[in-house]
């Protein structure tokens, strides 16, 4: 280190006060980065929200990818994804999802809240719409979570948790103020940086009421005679097809693309699994006398000759099993550009089916709204096929109630293949699909989890407020039945 010349800086100071102020000579920015400015604008964050939330919060591996090997669409053959796939999850293997999610996904979030609150109330009302989405997806895996004292750096480093029900009382309170704010008429000026839906707050707008219906669906449990009236309401003014769906897009170049064609790419130890390529195969022989149109786009050839399209059994190697479509054959999920889904109009689809089931409308227009759902999820992939849907109505033409809610449920499982929601319906639906345990005697236990463990830096540095949570089979607020 140089030394410094006292001599010399006490004659620059005393040149100072004779010249003038210190206000007037001294820079004011000289100690600010130009490449990490202070005063970020809006049109900055919000795509960096979008981005995060697509590549870890929503899509990130260390969520879709754990809950889709427990909810048996893809196994582990290798190393960690093996371990999770025989429901080895500990708190060190959160540390990515849970430090990711909060330092930058919602700390961001209540810095876009914090400059368009009284500024834009566009800019405002879709940070509600994220950070209600953000707080459903992370409370739906953990429970408990911090949120009212979160992400205030230096003045709180150990936040209190919320409570689950505090949480769903949030994200329904922040969707209905973004339902006020992105209906007010001509806000400017436009916003920009938006990746998802370009600034246009029509369609924010619906992606509002669509949350609203899933995460009053989400309370099936808890308000067991209201929620599936409550979660038709907001519907209709929701997406009306396809083309409006919340999801982020991702690109075919290396730095651009979905993050499970990265894992893949990179890793490559997830094969298909046995149950969820029978639904597709066998069973779908058994019941409609074909396969389903989507298993060409969802999975690869397999390596055996015997079987085109194979999934890897419990002790299965998985040596020659299929691999997840898009990396190989197939355009879903694990292609360079596959989409990440956030919500979609499929998925409104089934929920309106479901609903409708459980509300008493005449049945014959449950079976109407699940065809529809059936064959929004075929064109979702470009694999639709007359032929399937007419053999399906065929198939639920007898049912009554309590078979036809398994086939609702069972393709609105196989319609958000790799999506965390399904462990959503899995829980609240008390596996009405029927998924069978790992049942090996290398798994944890014989029964499929119901939560993710709490971080291992969380249990670190905030100790005292970390619930107390036995294990990772401990049901969650709304997955309780309440009397």
């Amino acid at each position: 280190m140089k030394k410094v010349n006292l001599k010399i800086i006490g004659v620059f100071v005393l040149l100072v006060f004779i010249l003038g102020s210190c206000e007037k000579w001294i820079n004011t920015d000289i100690n600010n980065n130009p490449d990490a400015p202070i005063n970020v604008p809006m049109s900055s964050i919000l795509p960096a929200i979008e981005l995060n939330m697509a590549y870890v919060t929503v899509g990130g591996n260390d969520i879709a990818r754990i809950t889709a090997q427990w909810m048996q669409y893809i196994k582990g053959s290798a190393r960690q994804q093996l371990a999770q796939t025989n429901y080895v999850l500990r708190d060190g293997d959160m540390n990515n999802q849970w430090n990711s999610t909060y330092n930058t996904t919602f700390i961001n979030l209540f810095k876009l809240m914090e400059k368009a609150k009284g500024a834009h109330a566009y800019y405002y009302g879709i940070a509600e719409v994220l950070m209600a989405n953000s707080l459903g997806v992370t409370t739906d895996v953990w429970g408990d979570i911090p949120y009212s004292e979160a992400c205030k750096g230096s003045e709180n480093l150990t936040p209190a948790y919320d409570t689950q029900q505090e949480i769903y009382t949030e994200i329904f309170r922040l969707l209905d103020d973004a339902i006020v704010n992105l209906s007010i008429v001509g806000v400017a000026p436009a916003v920009e940086g938006d990746l998802i839906y370009g600034g246009d707050p029509e369609l924010w707008l619906k992606a509002a009421y669509a949350l609203k219906a899933r995460y009053t669906l989400h309370l099936s449990k808890i308000n067991p005679t209201t929620a599936f009236a409550d979660a038709l309401l907001p519907l209709p003014n929701a997406f009306s097809s396809s083309a409006e769906d919340l999801q982020f897009l991702f690109y075919n170049g290396q730095t651009e693309s979905n993050p499970f064609w990265q894992f893949m790419d990179q890793r490559a130890d997830i094969v298909m699994q046995k149950t969820f390529i029978d639904y597709l195969d066998t069973i779908s022989e058994q019941n409609f006398g074909m396969q389903d149109p989507r298993l060409f786009e969802f999975a690869s050839i397999s390596g055996d000759p015997s079987q085109p399209y194979k999934g890897a059994d419990w002790e299965d190697s998985g040596d020659d099993a299929s691999i997840p479509g898009g990396y190989y054959e197939g355009t879903y999920p694990a292609a360079p550009n596959s989409p990440v889904f956030f919500i979609t109009f499929t998925e409104l689809l089934f929920i309106k089916a479901e609903c409708e089931l459980n509300t008493n409308v005449p049945i014959d227009q449950v079976k109407t709204t699940l065809l529809e759902a059936v064959a929004s999820s075929l064109n979702q992939f470009n694999a639709f096929d007359q032929a399937y849907i007419d053999a399906l109505g065929a198939y639920i033409a007898p049912l009554e109630k309590d078979p036809l809610y398994k086939v609702i449920m069972t393709q609105k499982y196989i319609a958000l293949y790799y999506q965390a929601e399904t462990f959503v319906d899995w829980r609240r639906t008390n596996n009405i699909i029927g998924l069978q345990a790992n049942p090996t005697s290398q798994a944890v236990q014989n029964v499929i989890p119901r939560r993710f463990p709490y971080s291992e830096s969380e249990q670190s540095y905030n100790p005292a407020n970390v619930p107390n949570i036995a294990d990772n089979w401990v049901p969650v607020w709304w997955d309780v039945f309440v009397q």
